[in-house]
């Protein structure tokens, strides 16, 4: 973990907090409401599970590309993981 700049590894630590919430996403929240439609409703479920799984993801991405030397890359994916994180938490706050 020394290889790694600190800010990067806060950054990459607070991705994980959806793992956290993921508990919430898988039972109990809908935020994006129930439907009739057997498509509509299961693509909807797609997309709260993406919610939880994305910054997970983007943790795992940008370390690597930390490692392999694209710095610039490893902070964009690490702030769009950051950004899915606060809208995870906002939507288990509300």
């Amino acid at each position: 973990m020394r290889e790694f700049p600190r800010p990067m590894l806060v950054m990459a630590f607070l991705c994980l907090v959806p793992a956290l919430l993921s508990v919430f996403f898988l039972f109990a929240l809908h935020p994006f409401g129930q439907s009739d439609n057997v498509l509509l409703n299961f693509l909807q479920y797609l997309a709260t599970q993406l919610l939880w799984l994305l910054p997970i993801a983007a943790f795992f991405a940008g370390l690597n590309r930390e490692r392999r030397g694209y710095r610039r890359i490893a902070y964009a994916i690490l702030s769009a993981g950051l950004v899915l994180t606060v809208i995870d938490v906002l939507l288990v706050a509300l």
